[in-house]
């Protein structure tokens, strides 16, 4: 099966939200199988999802992890997002860049290959739940089953090998005011005011963080974004209530706790409530040989990317990790498409 009979089995299943999880997951695994890979399964009983973790081969020395769920198309797309369209250089569908383009170059490889010629082994790992709450690869690692010294993760990238990618820590912050009538607000407590100097204060701070640089970002500093808030259900009662969701992006180890910290000292003078939904710490690889290995192979100087992936909870092994897929980077837009020279360039 070519590059692009397997991309377009992919994104006709719905895995939005892994609405298709079993299916997918059922039909790579059976496509591997024919190709001597031992197929295990990594279940959650509760959510019925499922990664999928295969190996072949012995002591295998690389892992290439994925994920098969793709985000919402939202309302923009003017092609079925879930039938593959080839227009000239561009193949387009759902998940066609973010990353069922990586997932099909990767299979169509791996069935070129004859791995009984092969000095090492090779795994394999698709996660679900990339998109919402990682749930796949922080239950996978529970199982401690990787066991590789390489691990390639195959987003979307152009073939530029990226070697870097920041961290994140996402809040979520209650404030807690007193209701009472609009006309006379001074006898209340108005929640979303409290949010909104809490904001201040937190831009007060960040322009310490931003002082810490570095350069191998772009931008090279840590970065916060309010991105959500909600308080108040009428315009004449002052807010009891408001919520803020904000999310920021480190570039270094020690950021992440000192931040929290400061978030949870701040928070306090206004007696808010925050939670942590995520702390992620900034990745880099540092085996300077690996890296050269890839560009020589890509053809590509390294780089870094903003965003994070599955391979940001590998810890220790993601000091031997590379980020690197097909592209354009066209994830989280309508009429998502990857270019059909960059995907058959990924494969041999």
């Amino acid at each position: 099966m070519n590059i692009e009979k397997i991309l377009e089995r992919l994104i006709k299943f719905n895995t939005v939200e892994d609405k298709d999880n079993n299916e997918i997951v059922k039909w790579i695994a059976n496509f591997l199988c024919l190709l001597g890979f031992k197929i295990e399964l990594v279940e959650n009983k509760e959510s019925n999802k499922a990664s999928l973790f295969v190996t072949i081969g012995s002591k295998p020395a690389l892992t290439f992890l994925g994920h098969t769920d793709t985000i919402s198309a939202g309302e923009n797309w003017t092609i079925d997002p879930f039938a593959m369209k080839i227009d000239g250089d561009k193949i387009y569908g759902l998940g066609s860049s973010d990353m069922k383009g990586g997932i099909a170059s990767l299979l169509s490889a791996v069935s070129q290959i004859n791995f009984k010629n092969c000095k090492n082994g090779f795994n394999l790992l698709l996660t679900y739940d990339e998109e919402t709450n990682f749930e796949g690869i922080t239950d996978f690692m529970k199982t401690e089953k990787i066991n590789t010294e390489y691990v390639i993760v195959g987003e979307p990238t152009n073939l530029e090998p990226m070697i870097a990618s920041k961290g994140i820590l996402s809040f979520v912050i209650n404030f807690y005011g007193k209701e009472c009538h609009g006309s006379e607000p001074e006898k209340g407590l108005n929640a979303i005011i409290l949010a909104c100097d809490f904001i201040k204060e937190i831009q007060e701070y960040f322009a310490g963080v931003k002082d810490y640089k570095n350069d191998i970002f772009s931008p090279n500093y840590t970065t916060i974004n309010f991105g959500k808030i909600k308080g108040g259900d009428a315009v004449n009662k002052v807010p009891a209530e408001c919520v803020l969701e904000v999310e920021c992006r480190t570039v270094a180890e020690k950021q992440n706790k000192k931040i929290i910290e400061n978030f949870l000292k701040i928070a306090k003078k206004y007696n808010a409530r925050v939670e942590t939904k995520f702390s992620v710490l900034p990745v880099q690889c540092d085996d300077e040989n690996f890296i050269s290995d890839i560009e020589k192979i890509t053809g590509n100087k390294s780089g870094s990317v903003n965003y994070f992936t599955d391979g940001s909870f590998l810890g220790k092994m993601a000091s031997k990790m590379i980020i690197l897929g097909p592209g354009p980077f066209n994830a989280h837009k309508a009429n998502e498409w990857v270019s059909k020279k960059s995907l058959h360039e990924t494969q041999p």
